[in-house]
């Protein structure tokens, strides 16, 4: 049995695995070792289907990738899809609402499967656009309004969605049962016992439900504390190969015990 071989470690793109856009070479390297060595590597992050491919250089995942947030789990190349759940044009009539209880807000983004659709304040949808499966909507806030916004979109949006940052002037919501956690849940019934130990990694309040339902939970130390407060562990910076460190604990560690095993 392989080092790290039923463990998935499922990882938060953007201030988690990469830094400023760019991912520390240390973290490169360790996820290749991770990867030769039985693990399964992945990401999940609220960007779109079509984005896994330009990191493929660097690091590329080797399972099911969860995108949108959790609302789409689909295969490294992109071409099957285990799971997706759109919402309907319910989530795009709620912006004329949001809109005008939150003034301040300055537009939403409304992601397809791969784009997105951009309203401004006081914009009116066509009956087509209106009719567009949409994943989720995104919307920019002033970071001196985020808290009073966030309240009041939890509010508006009510029990059949789910309302969280992805940092602080980026307020999104989705449909209950499309979160990263959720994701985490359907990898561990996809993989069965390759899945017999899950790792998550994240860095912000969108990252708090998989952080959640993994087995072992990791905040990155640049995440704010009330993140690291409902994380299991705690591990360095982002900027400092945060990955690369989670990767070197878990072979000191050996959770699963294959090196005493061999």
């Amino acid at each position: 049995m392989k080092t790290f071989e039923g463990i998935v470690l499922i990882v938060d793109f953007d201030g988690t695995l990469a830094y400023r856009g760019a991912i520390p070479e240390a973290n490169c390297q360790a996820i290749r070792y991770f990867q030769e060595n039985g693990g399964l590597f992945t990401l999940a992050s609220g960007r779109n289907p079509g984005w896994i491919s330009k990191h493929r250089e660097s690091v590329f995942p080797n399972t099911w990738v969860s995108l949108i947030n959790g609302a789409v789990l689909i295969d490294p190349e992109e071409k099957e899809i285990a799971f997706s759940m759109t919402s309907g044009r319910e989530l795009l009539e709620m912006a004329t609402r949001i809109f005008e209880e939150c003034p301040m807000l300055q537009q939403v983004e409304h992601d397809l499967v791969t784009g997105y659709i951009r309203q401004m304040p006081g914009e009116v949808l066509s009956e087509d656009v209106l009719n567009t499966p949409i994943y989720k909507s995104l919307y920019v806030v002033p970071s001196e309004y985020s808290d009073e916004y966030t309240a009041r979109i939890k509010e508006i949006a009510g029990d059949e969605y789910i309302v969280m940052r992805s940092w602080v002037n980026g307020i999104e919501i989705q449909k209950k049962g499309t979160g990263k956690g959720d994701s985490v849940r359907r990898l561990k019934e996809l993989l069965g016992d390759r899945a017999k130990l899950v790792v998550g990694v994240g860095n912000y309040e969108n990252d708090m439900d998989l952080i959640q339902a993994a087995d072992i939970g990791y905040a990155v130390d640049n995440a704010p504390d009330w993140l690291k407060a409902v994380a299991d562990r705690v591990t360095v910076d982002c900027s400092e190969g945060a990955i690369a460190a989670i990767i070197e604990e878990l072979e000191r560690e050996d959770p699963l015990g294959v090196g005493k095993a061999n």
